[in-house]
C-alpha cells in the first residue's frame, strides 16, 4: 500500500470512528461518521499537495511540528466555536474534519524515519 492510500485508509478510519463514537454518545444516526470519513480521507494529502514529495527532504514548514501546533490551535478554537444555524455547523464539521485529517498526516510522517523538522523552511 503506498503512502497516501495508508495516509487516506488511517485519516478516514480514525476520523470515522470518532464521529460515529459521538453520535452513538448522543443517541444519534446521521450520515456524518460516512461524510466525516470521505472528508478526512480527502484532505489527509493536503500537506503534500502544498509541498510535494519530490525529493526525500520535501518536509519543509507545512510538514512542520510548529505548523501542527498551528493548525491544532486553529482547530480547538473552531471546536469551542457553538454555531447555531445549520451551515455554520456544517463550516464547522468541514474545518474540523480538514484540520485532523492534515493532522493525522503529520503523526504518520513524524513516525517514519525522516520525521518531521520542528519549523522547516519558510
Amino acid at each position: 500500500m503506498s503512502n497516501g492510500a495508508t495516509h487516506r485508509l488511517a485519516a478516514a478510519v480514525a476520523v470515522g470512528t470518532a464521529l460515529a463514537h459521538a453520535e452513538y454518545n448522543r443517541n444519534e444516526k446521521t450520515l456524518r461518521p460516512v461524510v466525516g470519513a470521505v472528508l478526512a480521507a480527502a484532505t489527509t494529502n493536503l500537506p503534500d499537495l502544498i509541498e510535494p514529495a519530490l525529493h526525500p527532504n520535501h518536509r519543509q514548514f507545512f510538514h512542520s511540528v510548529a505548523f501542527a501546533g498551528i493548525l491544532g490551535w486553529g482547530a480547538y478554537k473552531v471546536y469551542e466555536w457553538e454555531a447555531e444555524h445549520p451551515v455554520d455547523k456544517a463550516i464547522r464539521l468541514v474545518l474540523l474534519v480538514g484540520a485532523a485529517g492534515y493532522l493525522i498526516h503529520l503523526a504518520l510522517d513524524a513516525c517514519s524515519p525522516k520525521s518531521l523538522p520542528l519549523i522547516g523552511k519558510i
